[in-house]
């Protein structure tokens, strides 16, 4: 199992997400912070850094936690980890996208959908399915080459 629900890194990121949903993101940021400030590994480092890029209002800032989460991912021991890598990459590839680093976009989005193959086949894997494609269909066209 990727995620412990006892670890208090988890906690901390399941109460962001709720508090997330709720529209208080002022409040979710500060809960995800207090998960990165108390990781100790690299799957609670991706956790969290994952989580603070969500709710950040500058598109830099947002790039630079994906990267992060991104940069622990490629870390972390967990064999469960290679589930998340699709997600990660379509993250920092929207990143760029918002930023109008469309190469930069293009070259994520591919690797995403390399990875979607290890994602399971639910709610959650299709819904990043989606997303590349999507992603790969926005970029379509204002890539050169592409």
């Amino acid at each position: 199992m990727l995620y412990d629900p006892s670890n208090p890194v988890v906690q901390l990121c399941t109460r962001g997400i709720e508090t997330e949903y709720s529209g208080d993101l002022e409040k979710a940021r500060d809960l995800y912070l207090a998960a990165w400030q108390l990781a100790k590994n690299d799957l609670e480092m991706v956790t969290s850094a994952h989580y603070l890029a969500r709710v950040q209002s500058d598109l830099v800032e947002a790039l630079r936690w994906n990267l992060t989460a991104l940069e622990y991912a490629s870390k972390t021991t967990d064999q469960d980890i290679a589930s998340l890598y699709a997600s990660l990459y379509l993250n920092v590839a929207k990143s760029h996208e918002d930023l109008g680093n469309l190469r930069e976009a293009q070259d994520h989005y591919l690797l995403a959908h390399n990875c979607t193959h290890d994602l399971p086949d639910n709610g959650y894997g299709n819904m990043i399915r989606k997303g590349v494609q999507a992603g790969l269909e926005r970029v379509k066209g204002q890539v050169d080459g592409f």
